[in-house]
């Protein structure tokens, strides 16, 4: 009797670590979604984008792992899309003291990248008939170092989250500045010069409260809070998050900013 396999039964080697990379992608708006769920924040219109960023790699996974030589190809071209759509996630690479913003610059670039390398390689393999329904020691063991790799940095990441926490006394400040929801809590606030502000972050991701004309440049990480010494400076100055501010020359009003009176 005459033994068949089905296509899709065969997949090429690094079809495996192609996928991965995928998942790893579709992960990370997917696990901002459930922060700002937990956190109780107010997403509105990025839900629709944390909904698509998650959806497309979603599906180039599927098709990656479930087909051949042209759903690898539609896998690097979502992956290029991905990495450029969720580009700024590599920001949170240099704050692993912010577990969400670290998770997901962990996932988003190095997950893109990944796909492109192994969908490379699956289809060369492909080309050459050395197909097989085991992926092969070479990358099992690329897959576990990517798994082990991620899963040991997101471990370091969530202890220095906690451990790095700071809290300060702010009962002494002439005016308390929150941050929540990616908004500051007043669009103005008044501070006599040479006062103090205290600032408290209450989101679960990373934050700053900078001040460009005063030099002022403070990075907050979740539940963080810290006291700001204003100089005595007398006018009117933009105050604004550095991750979440497109352009502090022309802000927007998506962009997170409010005023700074001294005087």
């Amino acid at each position: 009797m005459e033994t068949t396999t089905s296509a899709t039964s065969q997949r090429a080697r690094w079809t495996g670590l192609a996928t991965l990379g995928l998942a790893m992608a579709a992960a990370a708006p997917l696990i901002t979604f459930l922060a700002g769920l937990v956190w109780g924040l107010e997403l509105g219109a990025d839900v629709a984008f944390l909904g698509v960023a998650f959806v497309v790699p979603a599906i180039g996974a599927f098709l990656v792992w479930r087909y051949g030589t042209w759903a690898k190809v539609v896998g690097i071209v979502i992956a290029v899309l991905v990495a450029g759509a969720m580009s700024f996630t590599a920001l949170g690479l240099a704050s692993p003291q912010s577990f969400f913003d670290f998770l997901s610059g962990l996932l988003v670039v190095p997950g893109a990248l990944i796909a492109i390398v192994a969908s490379i390689g699956a289809i060369r393999d492909a080309r050459r008939k050395g197909e097989s329904t085991k992926s092969p020691g070479s990358e099992r063991r690329a897959i576990q170092i990517v798994l082990a790799v991620v899963g040991v940095l997101a471990a370091v990441s969530a202890v220095l989250t906690v451990t790095s926490r700071s809290t300060v006394d702010g009962s002494g400040a002439d005016v308390a500045v929150q941050l929540s929801n990616f908004e500051y809590g007043e669009p103005n606030y008044a501070v006599p010069a040479g006062g103090q502000v205290v600032v408290r972050n209450e989101d679960p991701f990373l934050h700053t409260f900078t001040v460009d004309e005063l030099d002022i440049d403070v990075t907050l990480g979740p539940n963080d809070s810290a006291l700001v010494d204003i100089p005595d400076s007398s006018g009117t100055y933009l105050v604004y998050c550095r991750p979440h501010t497109v352009n502090p020359d022309s802000p927007s009003e998506d962009d997170m900013t409010s005023e700074l009176s001294i005087g």
